[in-house]
């Protein structure tokens, strides 16, 4: 689920730091990242997109992103969400022609697997571009893949639910927020963290 859209954001630009992925698991790489602070200001709905220049403060570089307004950013969402069922739907209809047909020829098949394959890949990207569209593009901002300089939201924390740090020990207690998951969940997990802080052993008592 992408986060949530505000007309004034919080949000970092990072630069990646290592030119190739770092094993960090089976078939799987991980980038590192420095990031610094930038202030995301959007057009009112219905005006054209701002850009906007930052330098970033690794490589000193001018970067040039145009910031899209809440309405528009919503609307290329929609799109790629749309774009995500439209796969999802190639795949099923390709995957049940495919079991159901009987005596197909060679040409039929060959067409029926293209169509699962074609609607798995057309998902799949529309549905990670979905997630990663923040409303800002440029330098391959809003798009999956380990760019060399990546734009990324800072979501408020909720409302009614600060920071759990004792005040003696400074110890903390996380709980997992934001947009992307329901009200209700992260009440909940808030109230457990709560309760851990109010349990937990404190050396300096």
């Amino acid at each position: 689920m992408p986060k949530a859209i505000g007309q004034r954001q919080e949000a970092t630009v990072s630069h990646r730091m290592n030119f190739w992925g770092r094993p960090s698991g089976n078939s799987t790489v991980s980038w590192d990242y420095k990031s610094q602070k930038w202030v995301v200001k959007r057009p009112d709905d219905g005006s054209p997109a701002l850009h906007r220049t930052v330098r970033c403060e690794v490589c000193n570089q001018s970067l040039r992103y145009a910031i899209h307004s809440v309405e528009a950013t919503r609307r290329r969402q929609a799109r790629r969400r749309a774009g995500a069922y439209a796969g999802l739907v190639v795949l099923l209809v390709s995957l049940t022609g495919l079991i159901n047909v009987t005596d197909a020829g060679p040409v039929r098949i060959a067409l029926t697997v293209t169509g699962i394959l074609a609607g798995a890949v057309v998902g799949w990207v529309c549905m990670l571009a979905t997630m990663y569209d923040t409303g800002v593009t440029g330098h391959g901002a809003g798009w999956p893949g380990a760019t060399k300089h990546a734009v990324e939201l800072v979501e408020p924390r909720p409302e009614g639910m600060p920071e759990l740090v004792c005040e003696r020990c400074g110890h903390r207690e996380e709980y997992p927020w934001g947009s992307q998951y329901r009200k209700g969940f992260v009440e909940k997990q808030y109230q457990a963290a709560a309760t851990r802080l109010e349990n937990h052993t404190c050396p300096a008592a």
